[in-house]
C-alpha cells in the first residue's frame, strides 16, 4: 500500500505546486502592471520590489492553496478514473476510502501548514509589505524619511476599556509619539482623554512626557480644566502587545485576536460578535483545503470521459465547486457578523456542509 500512497501523493503534489507557483506569478504580474506608473515614476529599486512581493507570498499562498488543492485533487482522481486505475484498485479489494486516504492526509497537512503560516509568518510579512507600499509605491508622507523600525498609526482597544491611538512607534528606541488615550466608562461613554507628546518604554512601564488629561461629560464635552503633567508614569500595553494588537485584526494571529477580543469588556456587543466571527474564521479557513479535497474527490470520481474532454470537465467542476463554496462561506460569514448566526456556526458551517456532502458522495 505504501507504493500506492506514494503514487497518489506524487501525482497530487506536482500539480499542486504548479498551481501555487502559477497563482503567485499571476498575482505579481497583475499587481506590477497595476502599479507600473508609480514604479516607473518613482524609480523604485528592483531589490525593494523583490522584498515587497516576497512579503506578499504568504498571503497569496493562504488564499490560493484551497483552489490549488481542489484542482489537483480533481486532476489526480479524474486521471486515475479515466485510465481505469480506480476500477483496478477496487477489483484488488481496495476501498474508495483507502484510495483517498493519502489525499485526506495531504489535505490535513496543507491545512496545518496554512494555519502555521497565518500564525507565525503572515502578520510580520504584511507589516513589511505595507511599509514598503506606503513608502515607495504610494509615497505616503507619513513614512518619508522613516526607517523600517518605525510603525505608524497604531490603533487598538486596550485593557481597562481604553482606546489607544499612537501616530508612530520607534521600535529601535522604544519610543511612542503623539499618543491619545480615550478612557471609557461602564456604559461605553468616553469619560476622559489623555494626550501625550511622547512615551518611552523603560522596560517595565511607560514614561509619558508633556501630558494633558481632559475629563469629559456624558455629551463628550470637556468638563473643568485639563490637568497638565510634564512627566508621568503610565500603565499601558507593552511594546510587543501594542504592535500585535495595533495590527489590522484581519491579519492578526489567532492568539493575538483572542487577546484583543478579551479587552472588550464594555464595548458594543455587535463589535464583539463580528470579531468572534473573524476569530473562528482563522480556524476554519485553513481547513478549507481538506474540505475542498473531499468534495473535489467526490465529483472527480464521476468523470468517465477521456482526453481533453476530461480535462475541461475537471476545470469546469473546479470553478463551479469553488464558486459555490465561497458563496456559501461569504453568506454564512455575513449572517454571523449580522448577529443572525452564532460566530462558531458562521465560520464553520460551510466546511461542515461541504465536508459532509463530500463524505456522503464518496461513500455512495
Amino acid at each position: 500500500m505504501r507504493i500506492l500512497d506514494k503514487y497518489i501523493i506524487k501525482n497530487f503534489v506536482t500539480p499542486f505546486l504548479y498551481c501555487l507557483v502559477l497563482f503567485i506569478f499571476l498575482y505579481m504580474i497583475i499587481d506590477v502592471f497595476g502599479h507600473l506608473d508609480e514604479i516607473l515614476k518613482r524609480g523604485i529599486p528592483l531589490l525593494i520590489l523583490q522584498e515587497y512581493y516576497l512579503s506578499m507570498i504568504p498571503l497569496i499562498i493562504m488564499h490560493s492553496a484551497p483552489v490549488a488543492s481542489l484542482i489537483s485533487t480533481i486532476y489526480v482522481i479524474s486521471t486515475m478514473n479515466k485510465n481505469d486505475e480506480i476500477i483496478a484498485m477496487r477489483a484488488a479489494g481496495i476501498s474508495i476510502g483507502r484510495i483517498l486516504t493519502p489525499l485526506v492526509c495531504l489535505g490535513l497537512a496543507i491545512s496545518i501548514a496554512v494555519f502555521v503560516v497565518s500564525e507565525k509568518i503572515l502578520p510580520s510579512a504584511i507589516k513589511n509589505s505595507q511599509y514598503i507600499k506606503d513608502k515607495y509605491i504610494e509615497n505616503s508622507d507619513r513614512v518619508k524619511g522613516a526607517d523600517k523600525k518605525s510603525i505608524y498609526n497604531i490603533a487598538l482597544y486596550g485593557k481597562d476599556d481604553r482606546l489607544i491611538f499612537i501616530k508612530s512607534y520607534d521600535s529601535k528606541n522604544s519610543i511612542a509619539r503623539d499618543i491619545t488615550i480615550l478612557q471609557q466608562d461602564k456604559k461605553g461613554n468616553v469619560a476622559s482623554k489623555t494626550d501625550s507628546r511622547e512615551g518611552k518604554w523603560t522596560g517595565s512601564s511607560w514614561q509619558f512626557s508633556d501630558i494633558l488629561i481632559y475629563n469629559l461629560d456624558n455629551d463628550g464635552m470637556v468638563a473643568g480644566n485639563p490637568s497638565f503633567f510634564e512627566n508621568k508614569e503610565f500603565d499601558m500595553e507593552n511594546p510587543a502587545e501594542l504592535i500585535a494588537k495595533g495590527t489590522n485584526y484581519e491579519f492578526m494571529s489567532f492568539k493575538d485576536l483572542r487577546n484583543y477580543i478579551n479587552n472588550f469588556s464594555n464595548i458594543s456587543p455587535h463589535i464583539i460578535k463580528r470579531l468572534r466571527v473573524d476569530l473562528h474564521q482563522k480556524l476554519s479557513m485553513p481547513f478549507t483545503n481538506m474540505v475542498l479535497i473531499l468534495i473535489g474527490a467526490a465529483f472527480a470520481l464521476k468523470i468517465k470521459r477521456r482526453g481533453k474532454a476530461a480535462a475541461m470537465m475537471g476545470i469546469g467542476i473546479s470553478v463551479v465547486i469553488g464558486f459555490i463554496y465561497y458563496a456559501f462561506m461569504a453568506t454564512f460569514i455575513a449572517l454571523g457578523k449580522g448577529s443572525i448566526l452564532p460566530a462558531f456556526w458562521a465560520a464553520h458551517l460551510a466546511n461542515i456542509i461541504f465536508g459532509s456532502v463530500g463524505i456522503i458522495l464518496i461513500r455512495n
